[in-house]
Formats: structure tokens, C-alpha cells, sequence
């Protein structure tokens, strides 16, 4: 029988989320751990940008940007509310298949977001809310987005699913929080009003507590996932923090706010600015998600010596790793870049590599190709 551990969360920093995660990851990989649904919410008033953003940290404080901060998530995807108003949850397995029937590498990144978001609709109805999953990184009422969801897979290949869910603030308030802390504008989101996007207190028309909402998403994914597992059959186990969670968690937060987690993407082009390169070049184009863009630097002998992809786009840590690591020596035309996009993301050897948000696989080779 497959076992879900459920932990809710109601006050929970930020850096101490990303531990968590962090070492849950490792310790379901490892079967230390049972499967775990985590269901947070985080103080305070922030913007959560994707793994991928660029993104460097304003010189004035977060109390100049109206007590506004910036955190960064470990998963990729779009720009996001996070803390007061927003409720997050993640969903941390051994294998992105390990709770459900179809136990197979053929399963599509896309139809792995479809089955994962099904707990929180589960979750939504509870309530008294009738949600849908019409595709990509979107849960939407009525056509108006309600919660953004995002997935990663680390090298062990345990995944990482997460959903961020618009409680009693919404994508409304996450555009004008951008033009608090990224008045620059380096950060993209759409222009989002009450006919694009909405919230779960506006659609039942009344407030919901955190443990109410928590509760319904621990039932839901406990059903959903009840229906999706082998068997048929889940045991559902709540529980706290152990001790020992609680200070891997602290211990890996701090160390990956030590090393500057937040401005890992630091803008404008990371450190792809050195006198040794040749020349950089950049390219941005429109995405499903967004926007994406390729920034390569060209050594003294023509070739590529490193290029750097950023953006509104969900893919897989080691897969972008790789493919980043594949350009490096090739020279920069579409014949080479394509190669390097199909061994890194179209192989034939049930590689777990997969970009989510671009499109056709041609795409991303013609975005990488026509840098200028």
C-alpha cells in the first residue's frame, strides 16, 4: 500500500520552506521518508519568482518597496504572489510516476502536471468551488486563474510539485508588487484584471481560514491520489516536523541563502560579462508562459563558450544543466543548437529531461540560435 505523509504548515519562512524541500527531495529519494504533502503558508508579503528569472536584489531595503520581498523557488514557472493572501502546497515523491497507475517513462511532463493538479481541484470543490486545469501552468474558475502550479525533478529524479493558490490576494496585486521591487522591469507578468484573474474568497464570497482550505487540500490529494495509486489504495499519515526536519530544513535554508540563492540568475546576464569573452549576445521572444530568453557568450575562437537560458519556462535543474553544458564548444548555428536541444531534451533513452512553457522543441534551437 503507498503511503502519504501530510504536514501543514501555517507560519513558514521562506528560506526555511526551500530546506525543507530541499532535504525532503533527498530524503524521499533515499526512501527515508514516506511520499509528503506539504501545506504552508508564509508571512510576511512577497513576489516568488521561478528558478529560472533573472533577478538581482534592489541596493534599497524591502521596507522602501513598501515591505515587499523577493524569494526564489526551486521550481520554474512564472512570476507569483506568495505569503499574505496566497497558500502554498508541495507535493515531494521519489519519482514523478511513484502514486500513480501509469508506472511508465512515457508519460508526458504535461500529463504529469494534469494528474497533480487534480488534488487541489479535488481540494476546491470541498469548498464549494468547481476549478479547472485547462493546461500548462494554470487552475483557473471560471476562466480566470485561481492558482499557478510548477514541477522539478532533481538528479535522483524525485520530484517536486508545487502549487501556489490565490486565497484573499491574487495576480492583480502580484503586478503592482512587481513595479515596487523590479521597477526596471526585468521581471515579466501579464497585466491581469478581474476578468483574467481572481481569488478564492472573491468566488465563494466569504472568507476561509487557512486550516480550513489546509485541510480540504490534505483530503483532496489524499482522494485524488487514493483513485491514482497502485491498487487503488493510499494510507494517508498526518504528522509535524520531526526535530531532525526541522533543523535540516534551518541548515539548508541558511546555507542557500549564504550562497545567494536569490540572485543565482543575477541580472543583466549573470557573470556571462568577463573580459576574456569574445562578445555576448542576447535573444527574447514571447513564450506560452511569458517570456524566455537566451543570453551566450562567444569565446576568442568563434564557439560557444557559455550560454544561459532564463525565463517563464518549467523544466527539470539537470536538464537545463545539460543542455547549457551541450552548447559549450559548438559553434553558434541552428544545426548545432539543434543537436544540442534533441540530446538534452529529445533522446531516446527515457531521458527525464523535459521544458515545459516554449513550445515545439524547434523553438527553443531558433531561440538559442538567433542570439544577437
Amino acid at each position: 500500500m503507498a503511503v502519504l505523509d501530510a504536514i501543514v504548515a501555517p507560519a513558514l519562512a521562506p528560506w526555511d520552506l526551500l530546506g525543507l524541500e530541499l532535504h525532503f527531495l533527498d530524503a524521499v529519494a533515499s526512501r527515508e521518508t514516506s511520499p509528503l504533502l506539504l501545506v504552508y503558508a508564509i508571512p510576511g508579503r512577497l513576489v516568488s519568482i521561478g528558478r529560472y528569472h533573472m533577478y538581482s536584489t534592489p541596493a534599497s531595503a524591502p521596507d522602501e518597496h513598501g515591505g515587499i520581498c523577493v524569494m526564489r523557488r526551486l521550481t520554474g514557472g512564472r512570476v507569483v504572489g506568495a505569503g499574505e493572501g496566497w497558500l502554498g502546497v508541495a507535493l515531494i515523491l521519489p519519482t514523478r510516476t511513484s502514486l500513480l497507475k501509469e508506472q511508465t517513462p512515457g508519460l508526458k511532463p504535461e500529463q504529469i502536471m494534469n494528474r497533480y493538479a487534480r488534488g487541489l481541484l479535488a481540494a476546491l470543490r470541498i469548498v464549494g468551488l468547481d476549478c479547472f486545469y485547462p493546461g500548462r501552468d494554470a487552475i483557473t474558475f471560471d476562466k480566470r486563474e485561481i492558482a499557478m502550479c510548477s514541477f522539478e525533478t532533481n538528479a535522483s529524479g524525485a520530484m517536486l510539485f508545487e502549487v501556489i493558490v490565490a486565497v484573499n490576494r491574487g495576480m492583480e496585486e502580484v503586478v503592482h508588487d512587481l513595479e515596487r521591487v523590479d521597477p526596471d522591469g526585468t521581471l515579466t507578468c501579464r497585466m491581469y484584471g478581474r476578468d483574467s484573474a481572481s481569488k478564492v474568497v472573491r468566488e465563494l464570497g466569504r472568507d476561509i481560514a487557512f486550516a480550513e482550505l489546509a485541510d480540504a487540500i490534505v483530503t483532496g490529494y489524499a482522494s485524488a491520489l487514493g483513485e491514482a495509486a497502485p491498487e487503488g489504495r493510499l494510507e494517508l499519515v498526518r504528522r509535524d516536523f520531526s526535530a531532525d526536519e526541522v533543523a535540516q530544513g534551518a541548515h539548508r535554508g541558511a546555507t542557500l541563502e549564504k550562497e545567494g540563492w536569490l540572485n543565482a540568475i543575477a541580472a543583466p546576464g549573470g557573470d556571462l560579462n568577463k573580459k576574456d569573452r569574445k562578445a555576448e549576445l542576447a535573444n527574447r521572444q514571447a513564450s506560452q508562459l511569458g517570456a524566455i530568453e537566451a543570453r551566450v557568450a562567444i569565446g576568442a575562437d568563434g564557439t560557444i563558450e557559455r550560454a544561459l537560458l532564463s525565463g517563464d519556462f518549467i523544466a527539470n535543474s539537470p536538464g537545463i544543466a545539460e543542455f547549457q553544458d551541450e552548447l559549450r564548444g559548438k559553434p553558434l548555428d541552428l544545426v548545432s543548437v539543434s543537436r544540442a536541444v534533441t540530446k538534452s531534451f529529445a533522446r531516446g533513452d527515457q531521458s527525464q529531461n523535459f521544458i515545459l512553457g516554449i513550445g515545439e522543441l524547434a523553438n527553443l534551437a531558433r531561440l538559442v540560435a538567433q542570439v544577437q
